[in-house]
């Protein structure tokens, strides 16, 4: 079966042509994903995707408009890929936890940190960070950061490490430091 009669059967729904052109068109959304950082995105997330795409590009590709099948499923795909990510910022400004400060006074700074622009190094660099992070600090500290970065809140930590609320709140404060100096030194 050639690539044309895989769109045909593709824009119908059939599930075999759209995987079939989802399997051929996998590079493509590889190369997206080191292009794009979709938060909680994983290669599950992406590949369904994929196959979304593959199926909306089936249904509104035209052959006479001298495009390639394969470069309307790029583009399709990066603007379905950066509209959600749109979609995610968006939910971003309502927040829907408990919030931890940052300690940053100026409003100008706050702005420019929300809208800095960070590439694929960076991101790396700082997951790196992260990572080997609890090494630095004592091990109650280390325990209050896991718990920290699983989302627990701060009564939460206590409870289950039976201590007081007060004793989680100065290790976090303590993570907060040594991680801002941890990173301002790796920068």
């Amino acid at each position: 079966m050639n690539e044309q009669q895989l769109i045909c059967l593709a824009a119908t729904g059939d599930d075999m042509s759209i995987g079939a052109l989802a399997r051929q068109y996998a590079p493509v959304v590889w190369r997206l994903r080191r292009q794009y950082y979709v938060r909680n995105f994983d290669e599950d997330d992406w590949l369904e995707e994929g196959r979304i795409a593959v199926y909306r590009a089936a249904k509104k590709y035209q052959r006479l408009r001298l495009c390639s099948f394969g470069a309307y499923y790029r583009v399709l795909l990066s603007n379905q890929i950066i509209d959600h990510i749109r979609r995610t910022q968006a939910r971003k400004r309502c927040p829907e936890g408990e919030l931890l400060s940052l300690d940053v006074d100026d409003e100008d700074t706050l702005c420019k940190l929300q809208t800095t622009h960070i590439s694929t190094v960076d991101v790396v660099h700082v997951r790196e960070q992260v990572r080997t992070f609890p090494t630095v600090c004592s091990p109650f500290e280390g325990l209050v950061f896991a718990d920290l970065l699983a989302g627990h809140s701060p009564e939460r930590i206590a409870l289950s490490r039976h201590v007081e609320v007060s004793q989680v709140i100065n290790a976090t404060d303590r993570c907060r430091k040594k991680m801002r100096d941890l990173l301002q030194a790796a920068a």
